[in-house]
């Protein structure tokens, strides 16, 4: 009987901790060269695993990267980097002020649609001309539809660090960013479903009712009743030295995981799951504040870089050369185009200012890791190949290195952002200070 002690579960472990030491300085040294170039520390973690994994590592000193990164038992990473994302999830989700949502659903109504069908579009036009490059083996319709979703999703995680690291989460522009990309990830994965169907038929459109039904059923039970324990556990436990109780704050993890759990179970992914139980918690600041700052540090600092490096670790952009690379250079603009156009054009017509709307559609127009999920997925499936595979993560790595370049220097020239607060009465968050936690 094998046990916690046993020799095949020490040398499991022990090859698990080598590969969190490596990924942690890896990322650690990209992220802080990355931040010094005026990027985002997240894509300078999401380069360390680009670097660590067959794209450069891999291709060096290929036994050493087999020895270190393909273990003979089972492979532990991926699952504590999955984690890692749902905690920061919950994270972001408790970051944002929604109270005055509700005042802007129509802007985010028509930005989730116009940034969803546009780049769908887009993708399934450009489809034509990448069936001819790198055809897949699923039929055409499948490949199409994978192509648009995957140049219409958005990066919450990206987002919502990128927003924190520049202090943004109390602004109308940063809750409309998360809040649209939250929604219209939604459809995306629901999306997904019927991609799945066609490439696997027949599809399932009881089972697509069942996902919609049971997903909005959830969100409302989370959002109403769940509140409501939140607020009751609040109150029967609150804080001991300024901290959660040690009850309330265990309450709201399990509440965390049993919110994924459920998500994942019905199809949707479990890091929705975790947003929305932080934005059920969001509305009451003093405990969303509290229990942020018991998290924040071991999630971002410890956790958190095993998912973006270990995303990176699954791309070989070796295999971007030639037509290949053109076809990469394609992709980026007209999935930019096909994002940031429509998302400007809404904005402006909602009564934002010029700059503000710039940035609204900078941030949608942020892919990160949420594509690189997605094209495990379809690289799993065979609706895409392995070459068009390495051909949209780096349009996707591209799309990235664009946004905060961007956002700082419309920040630098005068863009109203922090001005634009949804409560001007909210003091600015503790956490908004990553720049102190990240520097250190």
């Amino acid at each position: 009987m094998q046990t916690a002690f046993h020799a095949s579960t020490e040398h499991v472990l022990v090859q698990l901790l080598l590969q969190i030491a490596v990924i942690l300085v890896s990322a650690r040294g990209m992220g802080l060269l990355f931040r010094r170039l005026g990027q985002s520390q997240s894509i300078g973690e999401i380069a360390a695993g680009v670097l660590l994994g067959p794209s450069l590592f891999g291709w060096l000193a290929p036994s050493t990267f087999r020895a270190l990164f393909v273990p003979e038992g089972p492979p532990i990473l991926p699952f504590l980097s999955h984690i890692a994302l749902i905690l920061t999830l919950f994270l972001i989700g408790m970051e944002f002020d929604y109270s005055e949502i509700p005042k802007h659903r129509n802007k985010v109504a028509l930005l989730a649609v116009s940034t969803l069908l546009f780049p769908v579009a887009m993708g399934a036009l450009l489809s034509i001309w990448l069936w001819r490059v790198v055809p897949g083996q699923k039929g055409f319709i499948a490949y199409a539809l994978f192509v648009g979703i995957t140049m219409a999703i958005t990066a919450i995680p990206i987002m919502g660090r990128l927003l924190m690291e520049l202090s943004l989460t109390t602004t109308r522009m940063g809750v409309l960013a998360i809040t649209t990309g939250a929604a219209k990830d939604l459809c995306t994965w629901f999306l997904l479903t019927l991609i799945v169907g066609i490439a696997r038929p027949p599809v399932d459109y009881a089972q697509f009712a069942r996902m919609i039904g049971l997903t909005v059923l959830l969100g409302g039970g989370v959002l109403t009743l769940g509140r409501r324990l939140t607020r009751w556990a609040e109150e029967r436990y609150g804080y001991v030295d300024g901290k959660p109780h040690p009850t309330l704050l265990s309450g709201l993890l399990i509440g965390l995981t049993l919110c994924a759990a459920a998500t994942s179970h019905i199809g949707i992914f479990a890091i929705f799951g975790a947003f929305l139980a932080g934005v059920a918690l969001s509305s009451q600041r003093r405990l969303a504040h509290a229990v942020s700052d018991r998290l924040h540090d071991l999630t971002i600092l410890y956790f958190l870089p095993l998912f973006f490096t270990y995303t990176g670790l699954r791309a070989d952009l070796s295999q971007l050369s030639g037509t290949l690379f053109l076809c990469c250079l394609g992709v980026t603009l007209l999935g930019t185009l096909a994002t940031a156009g429509p998302a400007y054009a809404v904005s402006r017509l909602s009564g934002l200012s010029p700059r503000e709307s710039g940035g609204l559609a900078l941030l949608l127009n942020t892919p990160g890791l949420m594509v690189l999920i997605l094209l495990n997925i379809g690289l799993d499936l065979g609706v895409i190949p392995s070459s068009l595979f390495s051909v949209l993560v780096g349009a996707a790595m591209l799309k990235n290195l664009m946004t905060t370049p961007l956002l700082r220097r419309m920040a630098a020239a005068g863009l109203p952002l922090l001005s634009s607060s949804l409560r001007p009465d909210l003091p600015p968050r503790e956490v908004e200070v990553p720049r102190k936690r990240a520097s250190a």
